[in-house]
């Protein structure tokens, strides 16, 4: 399948994509060093068991160093990445050629440990054209060097303003992409962690040209993407990064603030009902009322069978999700866009019906139009 489940603060992520691959609705699991501990503890086991585990039942497994979080306001959430022997002095210091390749060796040599692919650090870009985008750019020479013969992924993190740069993103990523790398990891950094995302559609645009670009010749991962990247798989993306958490589904500022050491701010579990038809979601409540008052409606809006749980509800979405991603990645070129588009569209015409029955408050110029307004910017600007 083509659905990667980002990492969780929860004790979650072996037991759960486990359940997706054996349900097929997975594809594997991305580690972070900010949500995981390198060693285990009471509460999460140690990294190598939870990479042998997601191994062993037929999952892809990445360790994502997320050096990008760094650069983060307020970033603080240190408890479990400190263990990750990631830096040979203070954290985030990469001002110079010797400070870039410590950290690239150090990352290498815990993706080796734990026997998976190598994936470069980046850093949070704002801007296409400053002296942090040229950082970015050094870090990735610097991976494909220390890689050597062997493969190495590479990441692209920026925010809104990043990927609705324009002819700014365009040089950057084509300066890039000569380093032909084995493939790509894609991310949007968000301030806040909500869903749906405020997005608008010259960065889905951006975002689009990038991916379709990168994708000529090299798969990409649309990393915590969700709903919200289907317009990268659309563009050529095969796979996505989801989750059950609002954490795994979006990469946001508000993710990386110092917790509690007691874990008391998981909060509630989010256990929504994901509705197909609408690219988006409801309440349970309001769920219920739409089921209640038109059941065909709530039935053909929401497809496959689901349960009130919130390990349920996670593979309720995440198969949701895959048969999107499946679907598109049965297309090729124009065909995907145009696809992502119609279904677009549709949810539009679904959503104020839905909304009216269930009261809820987000409808479709939340969860869909910025999308679709991103999707038809890139077919206009692709001449299609």
């Amino acid at each position: 399948m083509s659905v990667l489940i980002q990492d969780t603060a929860r004790n979650t992520l072996a037991g759960w994509t486990t359940t997706g691959l054996k349900r097929g609705t997975a594809a594997g699991a991305i580690l972070s060093p900010f949500s995981s501990p390198k060693t285990g503890n009471s509460y999460k086991i140690d990294a190598t068991r939870i990479a042998d585990r997601i191994r062993k039942a037929g999952g892809e497994f990445w360790f994502d160093p997320t050096t990008h979080a760094l650069q983060m306001p307020q970033a603080g959430d240190f408890r479990y990445y400190d263990e990750w022997d990631l830096w040979s002095g203070d954290r985030n210091r990469l001002e110079t050629a010797a400070d870039q390749r410590e950290h690239v060796r150090r990352v290498f040599n815990i993706q080796d440990q734990l026997g998976v692919p190598l994936l470069g650090p980046t850093v949070l870009l704002h801007s296409s054209q400053s002296q942090k985008s040229l950082q970015a750019i050094d870090l990735a020479e610097v991976a494909r060097s220390e890689a050597g013969s062997r493969d190495v992924w590479l990441s692209i993190v920026g925010d809104s303003q990043f990927w609705a740069s324009g002819a700014d993103l365009d040089a950057h990523i084509g300066v890039l992409d000569q380093l032909e790398p084995a493939g790509w990891m894609v991310s949007v950094v968000r301030p806040q962690s909500t869903i749906p995302v405020a997005a608008h559609g010259e960065e889905i645009a951006g975002m689009m040209r990038t991916v379709f670009a990168l994708s000529q010749d090299r798969p990409v991962i649309i990393g915590h993407g969700d709903f919200a990247g289907l317009p990268g798989v659309a563009a050529g993306a095969k796979t996505i990064g989801s989750g059950g958490d609002i954490r795994q589904r979006v990469c946001s500022y508000t993710d990386y603030v110092a917790r509690p050491l007691n874990g008391s701010d998981f909060g509630s579990w989010y256990k929504r009902p994901t509705l197909g038809g609408l690219f988006g979601a409801m309440s349970t409540n309001e769920y219920n009322v739409l089921l209640d008052q038109d059941q065909a409606l709530a039935q053909r809006l929401t497809p496959g069978h689901f349960i009130d749980t919130p390990g349920e509800a996670f593979q309720h979405h995440i198969r949701v999700l895959a048969e999107a991603v499946e679907n598109l990645n049965q297309l090729s070129g124009e065909a995907r866009v145009r696809q992502l588009q119609a279904w677009y569209s549709d949810a539009l015409k679904e959503w104020p019906e839905a909304q009216r029955i269930s009261g809820c408050a987000a409808g479709g110029t939340s969860w869909v139009a910025p999308l679709l307004d991103g999707v038809e910017l890139f077919i206009r600007g692709e001449g299609w």
